[in-house]
């Protein structure tokens, strides 16, 4: 007898879970251009040419770049992979950039560009806990001060970059799992 009851029990609580399952976000990845051109530009110039920005060496001037996403579809943001390219690099031997990397207003990671990195394509990659809500904003701050005479860099705009989540419950799912556990637990209960 009570081998069925533990039959029971197992059966309905993996039918519990596969309904809970149900409910999951499934592993997606939302894929966009930045910086762009409508991408909010702090920095001592702006835009330089139709094809980059910049010129970025001033946390002072709260110099960065940052563009907001509406209806992305993406919940619980994971990973960021980031392509930049850095057009113009004028810094003075010695002398780097420091930035925040920011999805959602949530600190990431950093990167840094230093005078002896030349121009050209960097590829960034982060991997971070899942961050609450729907992907709606990215941000690259500067968070040192080069001194002045010492250079600065530009960015192009138009580069690639996605962020992507892993596969999460959605709020109800937790609770979909408790309300099968329970009926199960009730169940038995009458049977015993």
């Amino acid at each position: 007898m009570k081998a069925i009851a533990m039959k029971s029990i197992v059966g309905a609580a993996l039918s519990a879970f596969m309904l809970a399952g149900t409910n999951m976000v499934h592993a997606a990845t939302y894929n966009f251009n930045f910086p762009s051109y409508t991408s909010n530009v702090v920095s001592s110039v702006g835009s330089l040419s139709a094809t980059d920005i910049g010129y970025f060496w001033s946390v002072s001037r709260g110099d960065q770049v940052s563009e907001t996403f509406s209806g992305s579809g993406l919940f619980g943001a994971t990973s960021l992979e980031l392509e930049l390219n850095v057009t113009q690099n004028v810094l003075s031997q010695g002398a780097s950039v420091d930035w925040d990397v920011l999805v959602n207003g949530v600190d990431v990671g950093d990167w840094s560009w230093t005078s002896t990195s030349g121009t050209g394509l960097t590829y960034l990659s982060y991997t971070f806990a899942a961050i609450s809500g729907e992907f709606n904003s990215l941000a690259l701050v500067v968070k040192n001060e080069v001194p002045g005479g010492l250079g600065s860099i530009a960015l192009g705009v138009n580069t690639e970059a996605s962020v992507s989540n892993s596969v999460v419950p959605e709020p109800d799912t937790l609770g979909f799992l408790l309300a099968g556990l329970a009926v199960v637990s009730l169940v038995q209960r009458k049977r015993a």
